[in-house]
């Protein structure tokens, strides 16, 4: 049924470009050159009214054919069942794609009418039937984009996303959708002086269509791949890149077109004009591979929401960059060759006729191969992938379990690689906080699973899950972040990153939320108590809950070891409002974060306290329990003020995965 599905679809996004782009050539290409010639009849309105029926004819057939399809789909039923009128009433009336459906089934039967009063309308009024239609085809046109993926991802982009798809298709429309008018322009029955001036006109309308649909496509990938490597590591990103290869081939016709041909026509060389409407011809078969590719692509899981599955053995990154200035310099000087040739090389494209330098066109190849050969590293099939497990102190306190049991002999409690087996060991075990520097995540996934040859680092894919590999990686960037904090004190200063675990935690009287879904920003005071000792701390903090709400603070406090909470809470007026239920792993991931220089692995004070910022950073932390409670209240509301002073500037990036 998919080979349908595509079909229909594609035949659909046909059937709609072409209405568009015949109005559009008729308004903007062809009124004023037959207008010019003294040509009463001009422009073919029985052509233009042949190619709507046509058009609208296959329109709805194929519209249909998409609803019914798409019927089966939603209902899971087979097609059969799902054409029976229930089913499709309700996906009709209760869903958005039925409800876009039926609209643009309506301005489908007003195009329809339109047409026909065109038909037998006078020469005279056939212009506001062009302009009249033009807005319907145009609406009729665009509205395709809230049944594709752009309406399915709209969310707090302000419509970014579904906006930019509307321009792609009305830029299609007008550029592939007007091929066949101009290639009927071109025919040799018409006068020379109508072929020149359409050929002209056309060209400078092809010319804005394409600079749309290359900016409207960055948009469009930006939200539909995400990054480069999906876009060879899915099969969504493959497909784009053969509708880009087409894309591309389009462009090169319509630079000679435009370039040299169109030139040729004005001037005159009936020569030239047969070989620009074989161009044209080319263009429209080209532009249909590329329609049928969108078919394919709108039953595709986005690249964004595919896990990339990398198909080369070797990647490009920046990382001997960043470990060589001689490389920095060699990189730069090639980027610098390079900009240069592409401004001359862009200079001679731009010439009447058109002179492209191939000399700069191949400087700019040798430098990208250089480049590329410096930046070329060793990669594995999951060296893009995500991790499917979050950065929460549910997976971290998992990670500290399985890196125990099968790391900590190797690699040592805290990852330096200082272990009795270590030392007994004639290779040197890495230190993992430098692995993670260096690594992305996928291949640290890569390397634990399949281990590393040459190297006493056996395979645990046949210990491990997926899952588990992927909450031991997550473990080991609490414990690379664990050395960050050592440089944490009592007051604000810039840190390397240290990224707060996320966790689940219910306030009495309030429903169930995390520490990273508070929409209004708020600088977050993190209280790790025990019982008796942190009492009067807790006390403290309650009766000035104001005094932190106001500065623009929220505070959990949550039992170190996960304990419910006891009879002397319950004494301390205003309690409830700070004092939060959690599971017992919030306490063991966030003593990662305070262990001491030289201390036990698992030794830490009893009662901690993290000031963490509004981009979920941890910036201030607090050991013990205060002497003075006035004093850390104070320090407190100061640290928080401090915070809210700070510059804007960018999340911190760590580990290529936070």
């Amino acid at each position: 049924m998919s080979t349908l599905f595509v079909a229909a679809r594609a035949i659909h996004y046909a059937s709609a470009l072409v209405p568009f782009g015949e109005l559009v050539f008729a308004i903007a290409v062809g009124a004023r050159p037959w207008r010019a010639s003294g040509r009463s009849d001009a422009p073919d309105s029985a052509r233009i009214f042949r190619v709507m029926v046509w058009a609208i004819v296959a329109g709805a057939a194929s519209g249909t054919l998409w609803f019914v399809l798409e019927a089966a789909a939603m209902s899971g039923m087979p097609l059969a069942s799902a054409s029976k009128r229930a089913t499709l009433a309700i996906v009709l009336c209760d869903t958005a794609f039925g409800q876009v459906w039926a609209l643009r089934a309506g301005l489908l039967a007003v195009l329809g009418a339109i047409a026909i009063a065109f038909r037998g309308s006078r020469p005279t009024a056939r212009a506001a039937f062009y302009a009249v239609g033009a807005i319907v085809a145009s609406t009729y046109l665009g509205a395709l984009a809230w049944a594709g993926h752009a309406a399915a991802g709209q969310g707090g982009e302000d419509g970014v996303e579904i906006y930019a798809d509307v321009v792609h298709l009305l830029a299609a429309g007008a550029w592939l959708g007007g091929l066949p008018a101009l290639v009927a322009a071109l025919d040799t029955n018409r006068g020379d002086e109508i072929a020149a001036r359409a050929a002209g006109r056309f060209s400078a309308i092809g010319l804005a269509a394409v600079t749309a649909l290359v900016a409207s496509g960055l948009v469009n990938a930006w939200y539909q791949v995400g990054d480069g490597p999906a876009l060879l590591g899915t099969p969504y990103g493959r497909l784009l890149l053969v509708k880009l290869m087409l894309f591309a081939a389009m462009i090169a016709v319509a630079v000679v077109n435009r370039g040299t041909l169109a030139p040729r026509v004005v001037a005159g060389d009936r020569g030239a004009r047969s070989v620009l409407r074989r161009n044209a011809l080319a263009e429209i078969a080209l532009g249909l591979g590329v329609v049928a590719i969108v078919g394919r692509l709108g039953i595709t899981v986005p690249g964004a929401h595919q896990p990339v599955h990398w198909p080369f053995a070797h990647t490009l990154s920046l990382l001997p960059v960043e470990q060589s200035a001689w490389t920095q310099l060699v990189v730069a000087a090639a980027a610098m060759i390079a900009f240069g040739c592409a401004i001359f090389l862009l200079a001679g494209l731009l010439r009447r006729p058109a002179r492209p330098s191939f000399g700069a066109l191949a400087a700019i190849a040798i430098t990208g191969v250089l480049v590329a050969w410096l930046l070329v590293v060793p990669a594995h099939p999951t060296t893009y992938a995500s991790s499917p497990v979050g950065y929460t102190t549910k997976v971290v306190a998992a990670g500290a379990a399985l890196y125990d049991t099968g790391c900590a002999s190797c690699h040592g409690s805290d990852g330096h690689g200082e272990s009795p087996t270590s030392a007994l060991s004639a290779t040197r075990v890495k230190d993992l906080a430098e692995q993670l520097r260096q690594r992305k995540g996928g291949d640290l996934f890569w390397s634990i699973a399949h281990g590393i040859p040459g190297t006493a680092m056996p395979e645990f894919g046949s210990r491990f899950s997926d899952v588990e590999i992927w909450s031991l990686i997550q473990f080991l960037d609490a414990q690379s972040a664990a050395r960050n904090a050592a440089a944490m004190t009592e007051r604000v200063k810039p840190l390397l990153p240290i990224p707060a675990p996320d966790f689940t935690y219910e306030v009495a009287g309030s429903p169930q939320q995390t520490l990273a879904g508070s929409q209004d920003k708020r600088v977050t005071l993190l209280v790790l108590y025990a019982l008796p000792d942190s009492l009067p701390r807790l006390a403290d903090i309650a009766a000035n809950l104001t005094a932190y709400a106001k500065a623009g603070a929220r505070v959990i406090a949550v039992p170190l070891e996960g304990a419910p909470t006891t009879d002397p809470l319950r004494r301390v007026t205003g309690i409830e409002a700070i004092v939060a239920s959690a599971t017992a792993d919030v306490g063991q991931a966030y003593r990662l974060f305070a262990r001491p220089a030289g201390v036990g692995d698992r030794a830490t004070p009893a009662h901690l306290e993290y000031l963490i910022d509004r981009q979920g950073q941890l910036r201030v932390r607090w050991i013990g329990v205060p002497a003075s409670a006035s004093e850390r209240a104070a320090a407190t509301l100061r640290e928080i003020d401090a915070l809210f002073r700070e510059p804007p500037r960018p999340v911190p990036q760590w580990g290529h995965r936070h």
